[in-house]
């Protein structure tokens, strides 16, 4: 073999500098996410409480929903906008109509089925349980870091219970560490979310051809917790960085660890 013929068959390194750096794409993401998170925020969230009752307003709610009571006694919602009292198609129906799917989507973020792929890693990855490993540890990782902001931040639900005795209505409302001391209704980033990216970066990590579709499940699962009510858009999205970007981080350096390279798609 002579020298050139060497020289071509080794791989260049990734440049992480250049336009198509993965660092340059990491960081387009993240400024992406952080002007979303600021437009939903900003002015006591306005936005963000108008995005959850217009998709709360066009799915329908988990228990029988009628619009009828606003439109018969618009007193007692003196700011509900002109769509909250105009019927939507289906009817506000549409969440029962597809609640299996709602909640098989929301289930993937939950520990049974969590350890259930994680099994399934272990035992068909060719890194075996160094595989379910680093599932395990993104998962952990980035869950570790939502807990702090979730306890920190103690944000309530948009059904959660205020403050006051009542039933929140998709307001925004921020009691600052209330997370030490309760973990009931606690919303400010999106458990689920978290969980779901997590195992999508793990999961890119290990098998980098299913990137896309990973993901795709990942925020179908995420919207489902805005569909049942449980979250704001910013909850999930700011879950959805956390998951992906710390899962990915703790993916490498686990990999890293147990002698498992990130796997490049093979082109076709």
């Amino acid at each position: 073999m002579n020298k050139d013929s060497q020289n071509a068959s080794v791989k260049p390194p990734a440049k992480w500098v250049g336009t198509d750096s993965p660092l340059r794409k990491n960081l387009a993401v993240l400024g992406v996410v952080s002007v979303a998170l600021v437009c939903l925020l900003s002015f006591n969230a306005r936005l963000d409480t108008t995005l959850w009752r217009a998709t709360r307003w066009l799915m329908g709610d988990q228990q029988p929903y009628s619009w009828a009571a606003v439109k018969l006694n618009p007193a007692t919602h003196p700011h509900a906008p002109w769509w909250r009292t105009t019927t939507p198609l289906f009817g506000s129906q549409l969440y029962h109509h597809m609640e299996s799917t709602w909640r098989a989507l929301r289930d993937v973020g939950v520990p049974a089925e969590v350890l259930f792929i994680m099994l399934l890693v272990a035992v068909y990855d060719p890194a075996r349980w160094r595989g379910g490993a680093i599932m395990l540890g993104s998962i952990l990782g980035a869950g570790g870091v939502s807990e702090f902001f979730k306890s920190l931040c103690g944000r309530i639900r948009p059904i959660g219970m205020l403050p006051d005795g009542h039933l929140n209505d998709g307001l925004n409302v921020w009691v600052f560490g209330r997370g030490l001391h309760t973990q009931k209704d606690l919303s400010f980033p999106s458990g689920h979310a978290v969980v779901a990216f997590a195992m999508a970066a793990a999961l890119t990590y290990l098998s980098p051809r299913g990137k896309w579709l990973f993901l795709m499940i990942a925020w179908l699962t995420a919207f489902s917790r805005v569909v049942m009510q449980a979250h704001f858009y910013s909850d999930i999205i700011a879950g959805g960085t956390i998951g992906w970007f710390c899962g990915f981080g703790v993916a490498i350096w686990l990999g890293a660890k147990l002698g498992v390279p990130q796997r490049q798609a093979q082109a076709t």
